[in-house]
């Protein structure tokens, strides 16, 4: 498969034109699979698109138990969506229905309320998408929500935010949710249909679409896979995950699901600018925005093979490796992690899909093409020492979140109350409903919402411990209750590593004349 060149790029500099060698290892595909196994990979796939011609694609390992992963292997994104997200928006404003950086989101979408009213009235498509507006994180609210993505965002209202934007990057899922909702709201259709119409229809991404649960129809798609450490995913002890068929409710932020050859023709199109086969399919104008840095998320200085800082633009990361310009973003989500990077001087465009989350090898792949290519100084070892150590970080990361940040437990400190009068219901106005239940035959308590129904783990004193998992992901937090001057027990605070404290506020039981009981 081949698109066609469209212009002789023009090389980074006049060192770039004499080191380049324009070839790839003949035995590309043996270094990969090699690659794969010592990174502890069930199943991947690379695509190379190069000066417009696919020089690269190929599938390594299993989708699943039993079939390999191919090229053509359907996989979710995760993230990567970020960027089609803002490049629909784009296309409205394009069409003068929206502007980046003058009119309040709120006037596109006047559901959106933030506790501070002047924060509502300034906050833009620019800092939404740019990861600048300090929300903090609402994730219990809406993960696996059976309510509309609208009224979640009415909750929002209720977030204690700090008021002043920084230049700091401050990821924030919800906030693309409310950018892609608001875009959907002036065109007047669903936001998957707006990103359909304006992003993969012109561009032809024919394999790509939404919601894991639709990748059913077809019978070439991956599973997720995990580990639960590094040695038994060298091992090969992995656990397969399914597709989560829940409703994705910040679907805007990380819901697409696509191929690596869908991924490099949609990543050769943004960088012709918007050109695909001699026509301009989507506005120059605003691509040009989307690659225009606005956040800092790297701010401190890295190795030589990198820029000393990493901006953000909408959407996309913006960096740059060995002196030569990138743009990219990655995507994790349920057990999936994805790459999509892009060297525009270059002409080159890279994609990387692989069913375990953990890892970290999609994210360094194009370095290790960029390098073979301009025949680059080797610097490091990409594929077999700086990936896989990569990957045993963030498995003991995640060993690490599931023994939780707390302090330092004491020991023979008994709870105050006894654990059935813990139970009950309390709430956060943006975080939702939290249910203490407890379990008589087992003499436990279980902390449950409408994602999570995890076992409370007694610490010491008033404070219990819970672990939230979910498939590649889990996280020990703090549930503190607090007594009353009445003796009861009135609220219960979360206390979660790296972020501010949420207090939930017991419901109070009311007991009408009949004597039913009602919450």
């Amino acid at each position: 498969m081949q698109f066609r060149a469209l212009a002789t790029p023009v090389p980074s500099s006049p060192d770039a034109a004499t080191k380049t060698k324009d070839t790839l290892p003949a035995d590309l595909s043996s270094i990969l699979e090699d690659a794969r196994i010592k990174n502890c990979i069930q199943g991947m796939s690379v695509a190379v698109l190069y000066k417009g011609e696919l020089i690269f694609a190929d599938g390594f390992g299993k989708r699943n138990d039993e079939d390999p992963f191919t090229k053509e292997t359907l996989m979710p994104i995760g993230s990567v969506t970020k960027s089609f997200t803002a490049m629909a928006i784009g296309e409205l404003v394009a069409e003068g229905k929206m502007d980046w950086n003058t009119t309040p989101v709120n006037t596109y979408l006047p559901e959106f309320k933030l506790k501070d009213p002047v924060l509502t009235s300034q906050l833009t498509l620019v800092d939404l998408l740019s990861h600048r507006t300090n929300l903090p994180n609402v994730f219990l609210k809406w993960f696996r929500s059976k309510e509309s993505r609208v009224e979640l965002i009415k909750y929002l209202r209720y977030a204690e935010q700090p008021s002043k934007l920084t230049s700091n990057l401050n990821y924030s899922n919800t906030m693309y949710a409310v950018a892609g909702e608001a875009g959907a709201r002036v065109a007047g259709v669903s936001y998957e249909e707006l990103v359909k119409t304006k992003v993969f229809e012109p561009l032809g991404l024919t394999n790509s679409g939404f919601s894991q649960s639709a990748l059913k129809q077809f019978s070439n798609y991956a599973l997720p896979y995990d580990a639960t450490s590094f040695e038994e995913a060298k091992k090969g002890n992995f656990i397969r995950g399914e597709l989560d068929e829940h409703y994705l409710t910040d679907a805007p932020a990380g819901d697409i699901y696509s191929t690596v050859i869908d991924l490099v023709r949609y990543g050769r199109a943004v960088l012709k600018g918007g050109e695909v086969d001699g026509k301009q399919v989507l506005n120059k104008e605003s691509l040009a925005e989307m690659w225009t840095g606005r956040t800092f998320s790297v701010t401190t200085r890295r190795t030589l093979d990198f820029a000393p800082v990493q901006g953000y633009g909408l959407g996309w990361v913006i960096d740059a490796y060995k002196g030569h310009a990138k743009y990219s973003h990655n995507g994790l989500i349920s057990g999936y992690r994805s790459g999509l990077d892009i060297y525009p001087d270059q002409d080159l465009v890279v994609a990387v899909q692989a069913n375990v989350n953990k890892a970290a090898l999609p994210d360094n792949v194009s370095h290790y093409i960029l390098d073979e290519l301009l025949d680059l100084p080797r610097t490091q070892d990409w594929l077999f020492d700086v990936s896989p150590t990569k990957t045993e970080k963030a498995y003991t990361m995640s060993e690490m979140a599931v023994r939780g940040d707390l302090p330092e437990k004491i020991a023979n400190r008994p709870h105050v109350h006894s654990l059935k009068e813990y139970a009950g219901v309390y709430t956060n106005l943006a975080q939702g409903d939290i249910s203490v239940i407890y379990e008589e035959k087992e003499d436990a308590l279980y902390f449950k919402n409408p994602a999570f129904h995890d076992r409370m783990e007694h610490y010491h004193f008033e404070l219990f411990k819970v672990v939230l998992r979910m498939f590649g992901f889990g996280a020990a937090i703090g549930v503190k209750f607090e007594t009353g001057a009445d003796g009861k027990i009135g609220a219960l605070t979360l206390i979660r590593p790296e972020e501010s404290d949420s207090v939930f506020e017991r419901k109070v039981v009311v007991v009408p004349a009949t004597g039913a009981r009602e919450e």
